[in-house]
């Protein structure tokens, strides 16, 4: 009977470690080379949601939907450690910026936002977004990551 609870701790923790995906380059998720083909707005959000699913310091948020009822999407992405102090380093550099009152606290900790797609018929800028995605959020990217 002791067994019984031991044996459905192991078998959950194993749950949870194949549950989590494996980040997937663009390539492998998509089945082709960026710039070999045009990617589809649709495939780039899977990616981006894929990255999202694969990582516990990523997630994507939707803020509005096109004239074409497509999701306008972004993914936050950060060290671990910042990803769990996300709303307190925006309301310190709304604070620095005049935009919010109150005093920032000492920790200077930039906020970077990346946009793509600013012309529609550029294909170029979604290409590049894939890529820069799977660079930022590879965690074997040493130079990425420290």
């Amino acid at each position: 009977m002791k067994l019984f609870p031991l044996c459905a701790f192991f078998y959950s923790v194993a749950l949870c470690c194949y549950a989590q995906e494996k980040l997937l380059n663009p390539a492998e998720f998509l089945g082709y080379e960026s710039g070999e083909r045009f990617t589809p707005h649709l495939r780039a959000v899977e990616y981006f949601k894929h990255v999202a699913a694969a990582l516990p310091n990523a997630e994507v948020y939707t803020y509005g939907e096109t004239y074409e009822h497509r999701p306008l999407i972004y993914l936050v992405i950060s060290s671990p450690e910042n990803f769990k102090n996300l709303h307190q380093i925006r309301k310190d550099n709304l604070k620095r910026t005049g935009l919010e009152e109150g005093t920032p606290s000492s920790q200077k900790i930039a906020i970077v936002w990346l946009s793509y797609n600013v012309h529609g018929n550029e294909a170029s800028s979604m290409e590049a977004s894939l890529l820069t995605l799977y660079e930022l959020a590879n965690p074997a990217n040493r130079t990425t990551q420290e």
